[in-house]
């Protein structure tokens, strides 16, 4: 089956999730080691890594706008998702351009390391869209023509054009939403940061094992 623009988002993403804990490596060892090479390669990673996260991000604020999603809780997953990733992509940015004229320090690497356990729960958050609610999934969410309407190929002529006035829109989306929740006017469901998906998850396995029973206890 051919990609679609929706699905460019997902394809991207593993870049800027493989690199920023690459980069919060060498610049740690930087740190510690004093080597210049090691400061200078973790310079251009920092800058390479926010520089993915934004492509991606620019794909995924695209995506927003292309897939289907009725339910709310999904719909405000999808906001934190986002705006969790925006948060990631700009303080990798920031990181890059203190680094340009500083030397490593733990300070930066601490951020790093938070911006990467953060992008790790705005991965999962992801993944719970996609797996758990078939957020953008061909076939189960969008059909037919509506599919051709809300994410054309990818390698369509229109996709180009697409691609772009959907990242505009789903921009415009995520700021706006989030102005209306921080002032107080929208509130957002609580299922929506998966805590409730991990309790779930958690009551549903097993007591003891796969196919054991809990020995019996008789009193003496």
């Amino acid at each position: 089956m051919e990609t679609r623009v929706h699905e460019l988002h997902p394809t991207l993403i593993h870049a800027p999730l493989a690199l920023l804990p690459s980069t919060v490596v060498i610049d740690l060892a930087a740190a510690l080691s004093g080597n210049r090479r090691l400061d200078k390669a973790a310079r251009t990673l920092w800058w390479t890594t926010a520089a993915s996260g934004l492509l991606a991000g620019l794909a995924g604020m695209a995506a927003s706008q292309e897939v289907k999603v009725e339910e709310r809780h999904t719909r405000d997953m999808m906001f934190l998702h986002g705006l969790g990733n925006v948060t990631i992509v700009l303080g990798a940015f920031g990181v890059a351009m203190w680094r340009a004229s500083h030397r490593p320090s733990l300070l930066s690497n601490i951020l790093g390391l938070g911006a990467f356990a953060f992008a790790s729960y705005t991965g999962w958050l992801g993944g719970e869209m996609v797996y758990t609610h078939g957020v953008g999934v061909k076939d189960l969410t969008m059909k037919g023509e509506e599919l051709d309407q809300r994410s054309p190929p990818l390698l369509s002529r229109q996709a180009p054009a697409r691609l772009l006035r959907d990242a505009v829109k789903g921009l415009g989306w995520l700021l706006g939403r989030a102005r209306q929740v921080f002032v107080g006017r929208e509130q957002l469901d609580p299922s929506a940061f998966g805590v409730k998906s991990i309790e779930q998850k958690l009551e549903q396995r097993p007591p003891v094992g796969l196919g054991e029973s809990r020995p019996e206890i008789r009193p003496v």
